[in-house]
């Protein structure tokens, strides 16, 4: 595996040529959805997204964004690599997917470097989706470009270049309403902070229907708590946190390969100190991992390292297809289920793994006992207070959860249950002693 040929990668941080032409990112990942045929967009796409790393290594480079307005930096490869990606692709699909003409064309053959303004630097190689994905985080994290030895004039140039670029890669749909746009992800994001209050009351971290309390009576606060000590609200009903992943083949997105489950049972929390980062509770947590025997040899590589053979949390479970939805019903529970008790389901952008389920017969929709959701990815959002979600992996490493073999089911259904509960954790200890009661962060 290499990157192709006309690639002069720099290295780490090095500045390109001013003779090399770039496309950005995102104008490679909306290609067929833009610029291909409407008719046949769905099995070109998918193709198109498949071959996106088979036996391939892009040359990653950003350029910092010179603007006010928070923008990631510009992610870009070089367009030599665009040109042989979409040759390589129209042989597989045997049509032609050319570099469009005009002006819908010249996204895909960007120079920059002209009256002394920044040239994009090399960051990278990505092999694979999570390759790209921590390339990015590097560069969100790198200092911006030094624009002070830039005229006024060469500055506003740059400046509405980034512009005209940034906007050519936006989603082709109708513009929307900005306002319309900023008033739906405020009240988006204090739906993510209202998740994060119910899991802090579901663990004891609020009060909320209190039925029995650790001293405390239900009036008072919980100046004082810290993580050495249990928690300081016990809720009226116990609930179980059941976190599921399910990984699909990368061929066939229809093929479940795998099915991870992780059950945390708050009757367990109660009288445990969570610890730092909640580490006490992550050995409470019941971990299950299922691997579909028709599919076993069935692993993926292309977007991301498949491992089902390295489940770390127990022993895998062979299953027949047949058999999956009434073992994940014994796990999740059902209308015929002996604990009636409220179940949360939490996932890391669970709608997915939600859908996969019913693919292999099992309608969360139907357990009388769900009652609750909590997505991960949307609870980090919130805290970080970003527009952008973040893979499970990088979510792992900024909260200080170790981590390996991501992309197993079992293991993934774990690492989020523990992401999970340390970022609960996390936000109760920051209560202000001032304020003598737990109030993690501005949740809106």
């Amino acid at each position: 595996m290499g990157s192709f040929k006309g690639s002069m990668p720099f290295g780490e941080g090095g500045e390109s040529g001013n003779s090399m032409e770039f496309c950005p990112w995102k104008a490679i990942r909306s290609y067929p959805y833009v610029h291909g045929n409407k008719r046949d967009e769905e099995v070109v796409g998918e193709t198109f997204n498949l071959a996106l790393f088979e036996k391939r290594a892009w040359d990653i480079y950003y350029l910092s964004d010179p603007s006010d307005f928070g923008r990631d930096p510009l992610i870009l490869v070089p367009s030599s690599q665009v040109k042989d990606f979409l040759c390589s692709v129209s042989n597989q699909l045997e049509v032609t997917l050319p570099i469009p003409k005009g002006q819908a064309g010249e996204k895909f053959s960007l120079a920059f470097g002209n009256w002394g303004m920044p040239l994009p630097r090399f960051l990278g190689f990505a092999r694979s989706l999570d390759d790209l994905e921590r390339l990015k985080s590097q560069a969100k994290a790198f200092p911006k470009d030094d624009l002070t030895g830039l005229s006024a004039a060469a500055l506003e140039v740059f400046k509405n270049r980034m512009d005209e670029i940034h906007n050519s890669i936006k989603s082709g749909k109708k513009k929307k309403n900005p306002e319309v746009t900023k008033i739906k992800r405020v009240e988006r994001q204090k739906g993510y902070g209202r998740m994060i209050k119910r899991a802090q009351r579901y663990l004891g971290f609020l009060p909320g229907h209190v039925e029995v309390e650790y001293g405390l009576s239900s009036g008072v606060s919980a100046a004082g708590w810290d993580v050495n000590k249990p928690v300081p609200f016990q809720t009226k009903d116990s609930v179980r946190f059941v976190c599921v992943d399910v990984e699909a083949w990368e061929r066939s997105r229809h093929v479940i390969t795998e099915v991870g489950f992780a059950v945390l049972d708050t009757k367990d929390t109660m009288r445990v100190s969570p610890g730092k980062n909640g580490c006490n509770w992550f050995k409470l947590i019941m971990s299950h991992h299922f691997v579909i025997r028709e599919h076993a040899d069935k692993i993926n590589s292309m977007y991301v390292q498949g491992c089902p053979h390295l489940f770390g949390f127990g022993i895998s479970e062979y299953v027949y297809s047949k058999d999956i939805a009434r073992i994940v019903g014994n796990i999740i529970g059902d209308a015929e289920s002996d604990d009636k008790r409220p179940v949360i389901m939490v996932g890391h952008d669970m709608v997915q793994d939600l859908n996969y389920l019913a693919k292999v017969g099992f309608n969360i929709w139907r357990v009388p006992q769900f009652t609750d959701e909590i997505d991960t990815k949307s609870m980090f959002q919130r805290i970080q207070k970003s527009a952008n979600g973040r893979s499970l992996s990088s979510i792992c490493e900024e909260l200080g959860i170790s981590g390996c073999n991501f992309h197993n089911a079992g293991n993934d259904a774990t690492y989020t249950l523990r992401a999970m509960i340390a970022m609960v954790v996390q936000q109760a200890a920051k209560a202000h002693p001032k304020q003598g009661y737990i109030n993690a962060i501005e949740l809106g």
